[in-house]
């Protein structure tokens, strides 16, 4: 009996000091509505660090929290006494902030991965992106440089039907050159071992000229590699000098659609596999046309 009166009194002692502990006064924001406060105060700390603001000399900050005051319907007294209440309570102030840092860090995570700004997807139809394979995208050739040439090429399973490819450059050559078949070129090979290229003069006037050469691949065939030169001089007697830069080569390209277009690609380099699977439906229909045809009366 003694028993049982000790522990219940145990129990009421102990409710009436977590009572006394946890009995807020009503004027003090509660773990809920302090822990949205305080994630979104943090909020605007941050924005205002990142527009040069941050520093607490700044008297004008003042108008920014008094706006999130008056947004989250809280008055400056109440978040100062309940400030301070938490702060005599620091058991019940540490279990708000472990709530603050996890949402503040899961929308870190969300801005890191673009949850607050999707990409586009109508960006995503027109990627332009530099595939220029060389190290350097500047170049000045003599007679005694070896090559005289500037060969390039890229061999990517990446490449595809469809893309578009521009080579662009500043070039010039002095007037005194002698060469032969002074051009630039771009090609595009196949898988089947056909080409495409362009081809484009170059000029020898001592005056500096960009250069654009622009190629499509159009067959619907698989893209091996695309190759080209920037100085495509097949003999070079006498004075030789020439100045290349600011080399580019852009593949233009619909990011959304580059599986799509392999499969169709591979529907047309292999017709055997789409004939394949399509006997044994043909198959199944001739035997339903043949049932069909014996159960009809006679």
């Amino acid at each position: 009996m003694r028993t049982n009166i000790r522990t219940i009194f145990s129990v009421i002692l102990f409710l009436m000091i977590f009572h006394s502990c946890t009995n807020r006064p009503s004027d003090v924001l509660s773990h809920k509505e302090m822990t949205r406060f305080l994630v979104e105060l943090h909020k605007l700390d941050g924005a205002l660090a990142a527009k040069g603001l941050g520093s607490t000399d700044n008297r004008e900050n003042v108008y920014y929290y008094n706006a999130l005051l008056q947004k989250e319907g809280i008055t400056k007294a109440e978040f100062d006494s309940s400030l301070v209440w938490y702060a005599k309570n620091p058991k019940y102030f540490e279990r708000v902030y472990v709530d603050v840092v996890e949402k503040l860090t899961k929308l870190d995570e969300q801005v890191k991965s673009g949850y607050f700004h999707p990409v586009d997807s109508a960006l995503l139809r027109n990627i332009n992106e530099n595939v220029w394979p060389l190290a350097r995208t500047n170049f000045k050739l003599t007679k005694d440089s070896t090559p005289i040439q500037i060969k390039f090429a890229i061999r990517t399973g990446r490449l595809a039907w469809g893309d578009q490819y521009k080579l662009s450059f500043l070039h010039r050559a002095g007037k005194s050159n002698v060469s032969k078949n002074q051009n630039a070129v771009i090609r595009i090979h196949y898988a089947n071992n056909t080409s495409d290229s362009i081809v484009c003069k170059t000029i020898n006037d001592s005056l500096l000229r960009r250069y654009t050469i622009t190629l499509k691949a159009n067959r619907q065939l698989r893209v091996d590699s695309v190759s080209g030169a920037l100085i495509n001089y097949k003999a070079v007697k006498g004075k030789f000098n020439v100045l290349i830069d600011s080399v580019k080569l852009i593949r233009k390209y619909d990011s959304l659609a580059q599986d799509s277009i392999q499969k169709v690609v591979y529907k047309l380099e292999h017709p055997e596999v789409i004939d394949q699977a399509y006997k044994p439906t043909l198959r199944i229909r001739s035997k339903v046309l043949l049932q069909r045809k014996n159960d009809k009366p006679e």
